[in-house]
């Protein structure tokens, strides 16, 4: 797997756009939509693992809900889909990405 450091400002870019403090989102979706190859898939896919189980506390979104679904078209994949939600924020603590203290 290759490491995708820029992933959590990708998923928050992502968020902002929608106007939505959550949404639900599949790792296709989040490539169409930076124009990202293939090869992403995996890392976004265990970064929003990652966020649902509550490793990356860093992160300003977390997936509440992991759902599986069988793929109407061939191959009949079966695909996650994640509904991310906007994390509580906290007073006193740095909100990622936007690098602004709350007071």
């Amino acid at each position: 797997m290759t490491h995708h450091p820029e992933i959590p400002e990708l998923l928050e870019q992502y968020m902002v756009a929608s106007c939505e403090t959550e949404c639900w989102v599949t790792v296709r979706e989040l490539r169409l939509y930076f124009q990202l190859d293939e090869s992403a898939g995996p890392a976004l896919s265990g970064f929003l693992q990652k966020i649902h189980h509550g490793s990356f506390l860093t992160c300003r979104y977390k997936v509440a809900r992991m759902e599986k679904f069988r793929d109407t078209t061939p191959p009949y994949r079966i695909i996650k889909k994640y509904l991310i939600q906007e994390r509580p924020v906290h007073k006193g603590h740095q909100v990622t990405g936007t690098r602004e203290f709350i007071r």
